[in-house]
């Protein structure tokens, strides 16, 4: 994420935006962007390299800065000499807090801050621009680099705005893919046949379930953080795509290229690893790489200087942490053949305006655009939800616990969304399952399984109201996984006890809940880098950036909750504590009214303290056995002095309390947890601050 060039004009205050506007501030990349030193000192150096050569050569330097956020390389233009900067932000309070920003830095009137699009400004006497820039520095990119429309950002700065002999910083940037065969990544593409512990098929995937390339967003990621062991790799990183920013000839809205790769192993080409870098001058002498650890050109250098410094982390994450810049994965259409280490094979990378894709072989099949779903599951289900269908350890808990409770008399009532597992219960000879599934799309997805698989004692409730009396009666199990689309936080599944106390007057007493309870589990952590993107700025390269936190700060306050949803397997942590317990809520009796619990944590080392991560396990039964629990949080049980790093369920994301203060840390945190069944809602608190 970058520039906010692209967003609406209207959005000039809180009553135009209201709570939307404000967890538009709030959640911004721009602090995250201010926290990227690497990031920061690049662009500095650029910009001192190419105004110094401007001078050199006896030329003036005008300097545009598109989407300039908190004004920070405006500012680092004036201080590298430019003899006029003009500044454009469009979005109305990030412009104004680059208005205090510049002001607090006494640059208020060394800089010319235009509140508005771009593609909006006037070049003229006594217009926007009293000149065309002959230097334009901007940061319009993000993980896909495209995808926030920097091609016709270029563009038009080039034809409109721009002199013919301009520098651009960055210069130019190249795309690199990588060919790999990735089981993991692919398992969060491409659903499974379900079999049970015999290795009986009990669900076969439809046709064109298995054949659709899957959904056409961004799969951004931390590929650093793939677990060892995760993927192969077929191929070398092939650059595919260069962007030279300077030249509006170059800047296509569509192209597509073929490169022929020889295989480094042998393996199915499953998927492509993508990232970029950025030449920042045109001397290419300063150059910015967003590659994983074991392709990133300073890796060794980096590593060497860790060491030096005795710092205490992982090779993966000795590189420079970006979250406003990830890698992305993109699937390749399934290929049944292999490729032989050594032989040559075919690489095609296609891009529109805003997206890349791939495909390998001689055909050229991607000249219709982007791939997108055509069977609905990845439209009706996220990617971490696929991955958790096609996780077989949890898939076994589920159906060895089934073989034991079910029989042929069983009616199975299904509270839950996309639930292959309750098919599954269909095919294990139950005598009926009936499916809520009020979504349209994840129905029709459904149903194509049941028709595909032949399916007969399945039937579908389109909402929880349209369970008769009558059949509910017949209901001798309630099973939910507990997943609902709607989900964010791993406990916004516990709509299930929500939808089961409606329907409990309608069903037996003697009815079976699976699973029967749900634990709240939290660690408190030291994160080594995901704090970096709630700590506040202060100065940044010099300058005082105090005025944008004071901004997102405020905002926070109406929108932040004090828990938010990351997938944890991408952010290394170390465990300063055992797990706590923190609440155990009853599918049969907890959802009639409020329900507080009050506990404590004593940490090792408080001083490491930078966030607390919480997680859900679910009990099928009231044993709290291992076998019978199915656990949202980390894959082995975390050990209160360890000093490895925690393994988290990559399949899952959880939630995290990121700390936001410092100082006179508690080596024993209170908290507070309470579980609102009315409003479906759990409020933390954690009380971690000494006097």
């Amino acid at each position: 994420m970058a520039s906010h060039d692209n967003r609406p004009d209207d959005l000039s205050s809180e009553d135009d935006g209201g709570f939307d506007l404000r967890q538009e501030i709030a959640r911004s990349a721009f602090a995250d962007m201010c926290h990227d030193w690497e990031r920061n000192q690049k662009y500095d150096r650029a910009l001192q390299l190419t105004i110094a050569r401007l001078h050199a050569e006896g030329q003036e330097a005008h300097v545009l800065d598109i989407g300039t956020g908190s004004g920070l390389l405006s500012m680092m233009a004036i201080r590298a000499g430019a003899d006029s900067v003009v500044a454009c932000e469009a979005f109305r309070p990030m412009a104004d807090c680059a208005e205090q920003v510049l002001a607090a830095n006494g640059m208020q009137n060394r800089v010319r801050l235009l509140k508005k699009r771009s593609t909006k400004v006037s070049v003229g006497p006594g217009l926007d621009m009293e000149r065309r820039a002959n230097v334009l520095v901007t940061e319009l990119f993000d993980t896909e680099l495209i995808g926030e429309g920097a091609l016709g950002t270029y563009r038009h700065a080039l034809e409109h705005l721009l002199t013919d002999d301009v520098l651009t910083i960055p210069h130019s940037a190249t795309v690199y893919a990588q060919v790999v065969e990735c089981p993991l990544a692919l398992g969060w593409q491409q659903l499974k046949t379900l079999s049970n512990a015999d290795g009986d098929i009990l669900l076969r995937v439809p046709p064109d379930v298995v054949a659709c390339r899957g959904s056409n967003a961004v799969f951004d990621v931390q590929l650093s953080q793939l677990p060892v062991g995760s993927f192969r790799m077929l191929t070398e990183p092939v650059p595919v795509f260069r962007f030279e920013w300077d030249n509006r000839n170059n800047l296509q809205l569509q192209r597509s290229v073929k490169s022929v790769c020889r295989a480094r192993n042998a393996g199915f080409p499953q998927a492509v690893f993508m990232w970029w870098d950025l030449t920042m001058d045109k001397a290419g002498d300063v150059l910015l790489s967003c590659a994983p650890y074991w392709a990133h050109p300073d890796f060794q250098r980096l590593k060497l200087a860790a060491e030096q410094r005795e710092r205490r982390v992982p090779e993966s994450n000795v590189i420079p942490w970006r979250d406003h810049w990830m890698q992305a994965i993109y699937f390749l259409p399934l290929m049944k053949i292999p490729v032989q280490s050594g032989h040559e094979f075919t690489l095609r990378a296609y891009h529109d305006e805003y997206s890349l894709w791939f495909a390998v072989g001689n055909e050229d099949t991607g000249n219709d655009g982007a791939p997108h779903c055509t069977c609905g599951w990845h439209i009706a289900q996220s990617r971490s939800r696929i991955g958790q269908l096609n996780d077989s350890l949890r898939n076994k808990r589920y159906l060895n616990y089934f073989e034991r409770v079910f029989s042929s008399d069983s009616v199975v009532l299904v509270l839950s969304e996309g639930s292959l597992l309750g098919l599954a219960a269909a095919r294990m000879g139950v005598k009926q399952v009936l499916l809520y599934e009020p979504n349209a799309i994840s129905r029709r997805c459904m149903e194509a399984f049941v028709e595909h698989n032949s399916v007969k004692n399945v039937q579908f409730l389109s909402s929880a109201d349209a369970l008769e009396p009558v059949t509910a009666a017949e209901v001798t199990h309630v099973f939910s996984e507990p997943h609902f689309p709607s989900a964010i936080l791993p406990w916004d599944n516990l709509h299930y006890g929500d939808l089961l106390k409606n329907l409990r007057p309608l069903l037996p007493p003697s009815v079976t809940y699976i699973p029967s309870s749900a634990t709240l589990y939290a660690l408190p952590v030291e994160f080594l880098d995901l704090q970096k993107i709630n700590a506040p700025l202060g100065t940044c390269e010099g300058f005082d950036l105090s005025p944008m936190d004071h901004l997102i700060a405020e905002h926070s306050i109406f929108t932040d909750s004090p828990v938010e949803a990351q997938p944890l397997w991408e952010y290394p942590a170390y465990a300063l504590a055992g797990q706590s317990r923190l609440m155990e809520i009853n599918f049969a009796s907890d959802f009639e009214e409020t329900k507080a619990e009050q506990g404590e944590m004593r940490l090792r080392d408080p001083e490491r303290l930078n966030g607390i991560a919480i997680w859900v396990e679910w009990h099928l039964d009231g044993s709290h056995s291992p076998k019978t629990t199915i656990s949202s949080g980390p894959q082995v049980p975390v050990e209160e002095s360890s000093e490895e790093l925690i393994r988290w369920n990559a399949n899952w994301r959880q939630g995290v309390h990121l700390v936001r203060s410092y100082p006179n840390r508690k080596a024993t945190i209170p908290w507070t947890v309470k579980f609102n069944p009315t409003l479906s809602n759990v409020y933390f608190h954690f009380d971690y601050m000494g006097k």
